[in-house]
């Protein structure tokens, strides 16, 4: 029988047993033992509204997800190497969201995984090394992938064969300084003999700031990385499966077609599945000289989970809903915090939105104050001054009056 531990004693255990243990939200550790829907709750009974959590991507414990996941594991677990249904039928599902010509999966445990396969077939591909990333950005944390995130690797950690170009934002104020930093980056790339195998960023730009981009910027980048010979690759671990609204994939805002695609995080609602997703003629050409085979990847109780929430997704018309919702929650925002001194900016898409404060002292400051007052959101940016607002897709209308009315109680405190 399990231990019923007090906050004080688990949090003593977790930093002796933990290698990552000082690692937690908020100044003193949330203890959670419960989720519904959108809410969160603590060993106390306190309820949080959960506005930072896609891996819930349909909501905490969703009783159709966990249902699919319960029967499929009372029948069977295995690996790929077994035909069975839920695998086959998830790999469908997922190819008939995506562009004609995307048509041949790869299944994951998580988005970092996912993102390292992508660059091995990206590598394999064009017989390149060199990596285009952006500045802030984050991908994923194995030894590749970790090099691919800047946010994390820092710039004396970094290896010769990843370079760091502009994000959406600078391309918007200049977009012809834009682009020549980025050929002064693959020109630094040559001079260390490492040509361009892949270009990879997440499609609402998380870790910069969150920017849906401009017209333009993914599109000009895109036809850059196929003039120099490299792939494209579209990260949608947290702008996929419908949270930016009108698509369910975040590169379709921008008109273009990547050459690999990466999911993760939401995809099982928080059962461990990703996923990588290519044309046949990439595909064909890296299973010539590499088996790929993964233990957990695509086994049926996650695929089980993935198709759950795929249909869950098309039965509640939660696309839309991101849009819809999303557009109230910003409006909202806007007309209540929108002209505080303190707000530098209000963006995002569909239920994914940021806001900009002054600096990281006030944006700690107020997310601090907002778990207090029972909402959960996030901190990001290259300075670390947005707040980050990612709620499950389930998220209401009232959900979001209820976050705009604990900001106004705070806003004496900015």
């Amino acid at each position: 029988m399990q231990e019923d531990l007090s906050t004080t004693s688990l949090f003593k255990k977790r930093m002796s047993y933990l290698g990552n243990g000082d690692q937690y939200f908020y100044k003193e550790p949330l203890h959670i033992t419960k989720g519904e829907d959108v809410w969160l709750f603590d060993k106390e009974g306190k309820k949080y509204l959960d506005v930072y959590n896609n891996v819930a991507h349909v909501g905490h414990c969703n009783p159709v997800v966990v249902d699919a996941m319960v029967n499929q594991a009372a029948k069977l677990n295995t690996n790929t190497r077994y035909l069975h249904e839920h695998i086959v039928a998830l790999a469908e599902a997922i190819i008939e969201s995506m562009p004609e010509g995307l048509n041949v999966c790869y299944f994951c445990c998580s988005g970092s995984e996912a993102n390292d396969l992508a660059f091995q077939i990206a590598r394999n591909n064009t017989g390149n090394k060199g990596c285009l990333v952006t500045e802030n950005a984050y991908h994923g944390n194995t030894t590749a992938v970790f090099q691919m995130s800047p946010e994390d690797c820092t710039a004396n950690q970094r290896e010769s064969w990843i370079g760091t170009i502009p994000g959406p934002q600078e391309y918007l104020e200049d977009e012809v300084r834009c682009i020549q930093k980025t050929k002064d980056q693959v020109t630094k790339l040559k001079s260390h003999n490492h040509s361009i195998a892949a270009f990879i960023a997440d499609n609402i730009f998380s870790s910069e700031g969150i920017y849906l981009p401009r017209e333009g910027y993914l599109q000009t980048l895109y036809a850059l990385v196929k003039d120099l010979g490299g792939l494209t690759i579209a990260d949608e671990v947290q702008s996929g499966f419908g949270r930016t609204g009108d698509f369910m994939w975040g590169f379709e805002h921008s008109g273009v077609v990547p050459d690999i695609v990466t999911l993760g995080k939401p995809m099982g609602n928080g059962h461990p599945i990703s996923a990588v997703i290519t044309t046949r003629e990439i595909a064909d050409g890296f299973n010539r000289d590499y088996g790929y085979f993964n233990t957990f990847g695509g086994n049926p109780v996650s695929c089980a989970a993935g198709l759950a929430v795929i249909r869950y997704i098309k039965d509640n018309n939660l696309v839309k809903h991101a849009k819809t919702v999303g557009n109230y929650f910003q409006k909202e925002l806007v007309r209540t915090i929108g002209t505080n001194d303190l707000v530098k900016d209000i963006r995002g898409s569909g239920l994914f939105i940021g806001i900009e404060m002054k600096d990281d002292t006030i944006t700690s400051s107020t997310v601090e104050q907002l778990m207090n007052n029972g909402v959960l959101v996030g901190q990001t940016g290259p300075n670390n001054n947005v707040m980050k607002l990612r709620p499950p897709m389930t998220f209401q209308k009232e959900h979001a009056d209820f976050v705009v009315q604990q900001l106004e109680k705070i806003q004496l405190n900015f």
